[in-house]
């Protein structure tokens, strides 16, 4: 990869990363309790957390199927290494309008909860384990679920945190 290219992707790297963060704030600000924050609010921010982490995984290179060549650079340049919780972050809204439908059809008939922010445990105790999740945040564990998807948002954010991290320091050391 060409250093101007390289740049301009860590660049954008770093870019997705201060989105992620500053949406995980928001996410924060609602479940703290800020009297400005609203329920559609924390679901906005909790939509672009995962668009933002789902783009960096993209950038680094996250395939289902493996590690492209061709992101090999950046994710030395940022000390990416193995397995990583972004991946699952990859393509989650590439073709939403199958996975909705997908999920619709799976979920008929069983309890539908959407756009919720409780305990998962306390959602199976109120609703039982045939309860179908279109959106549910987890604040004790920081779990997203979306479409029966279990997203772990806590250790996405701490590997944005690295990334964020690790190429600010590079970038300060020129």
């Amino acid at each position: 990869m060409e250093v101007g290219s390289l740049q301009m992707q860590v660049r954008e790297v770093l870019r997705q990363c201060d989105y992620a963060l500053e949406a995980v704030r928001g996410m924060n600000a609602y479940l703290a309790g800020d009297a400005s924050a609203t329920v559609t609010a924390f679901w906005a921010h909790s939509q672009n957390f995962v668009l933002a982490a789902g783009l960096l995984a993209d950038l680094l290179g996250a395939e289902r199927r493996g590690w492209r060549k061709e992101s090999k650079e950046l994710r030395h340049y940022f000390g990416v290494t193995g397995a990583w919780h972004l991946k699952d972050f990859a393509d989650f809204y590439r073709d939403y309008a199958s996975q909705l439908e997908n999920w619709s059809v799976e979920a008929a008939g069983g309890m539908v909860v959407d756009a919720t922010v409780m305990p998962f445990e306390k959602v199976l105790a109120n609703y039982g384990a045939s309860a179908r999740f279109l959106r549910l945040f987890d604040p004790l564990t920081f779990k997203l679920y979306y479409l029966d998807t279990e997203l772990d948002v806590q250790a996405a954010v701490d590997e944005i945190v690295r990334l964020y991290k690790a190429g600010m320091a590079k970038l300060e050391a020129r």
